[in-house]
C-alpha cells in the first residue's frame, strides 16, 4: 500500500513504505531529501490485491485548526556545509551525515528553522509589549505634566 509525502518544497509524492527513511530526489523540483516513515497504520497494513484500478488520491496531508500537519512533527535543519534537511522530531540528538555531502552532525532542536522562528516571534513579541508600556508610561506622564501646567494657569488667573 502505498502512502503519500511532501518534498521539501511542498509537491506532493507517493512512495511504497519500505522506501521510508532512504534518501530519493523529488521528480518535479530535484531536491534531494529522506523519505519520512509512513504512519503507522500504512506500514501495518496488508498489502492490496492488484487491480487495474489506478490508487485512489487521498489529497494533501490533513492539517488540523493550527495549521500543523497531523503527521509527524518534521524540522528543518541546515548542515554545517548549509544544504537544508527535513527531518522529524523524533531523529533529534541523533548524529547523522548529510546525505548532500557527508559531512557527520548531530541534530539540534535549536539550529532548526521553526526554532529560530519561534524564537523571532518571540522576541517580537515581548519588544512590541515593551514598547506599549512605554507608550502607555509617556501618555502617563504627558497627562500629568498637562494638569499641572492647566493648576498652574489657573491658580496665576485667581491671583
Amino acid at each position: 500500500m502505498t502512502f503519500q509525502f511532501e518534498c521539501p518544497n511542498g509537491h506532493l509524492l507517493e512512495g511504497e513504505p519500505s522506501m521510508g527513511g532512504q534518501e530519493c530526489q523529488c521528480p518535479q523540483c530535484g531536491i534531494d531529501f529522506l523519505v519520512p516513515t509512513p504512519p503507522p497504520e500504512v506500514a501495518a497494513a496488508p498489502p492490496q490485491a492488484a487491480t487495474d484500478a489506478p490508487p485512489v488520491s487521498t489529497g494533501p496531508p490533513a492539517f488540523d485548526a493550527y495549521g500543523a500537519s497531523s503527521g509527524p512533527r518534521m524540522l528543518h535543519i541546515p548542515c554545517p556545509s548549509g544544504h537544508m534537511l527535513e527531518t522529524p522530531a523524533d531523529m533529534l540528538n541523533q548524529d547523522v551525515l548529510c546525505p548532500h555531502c557527508g559531512v557527520q552532525f548531530m541534530l539540534r532542536e535549536k539550529n532548526s528553522v521553526e526554532f529560530k522562528r519561534r524564537k523571532e516571534e518571540e522576541l517580537a513579541r515581548r519588544e512590541h509589549l515593551q514598547g506599549k508600556k512605554w507608550l502607555n508610561w509617556a501618555i502617563v506622564i504627558g497627562v500629568v505634566v498637562l494638569l499641572g501646567l492647566a493648576t498652574l494657569i489657573g491658580v496665576s488667573m485667581s491671583r
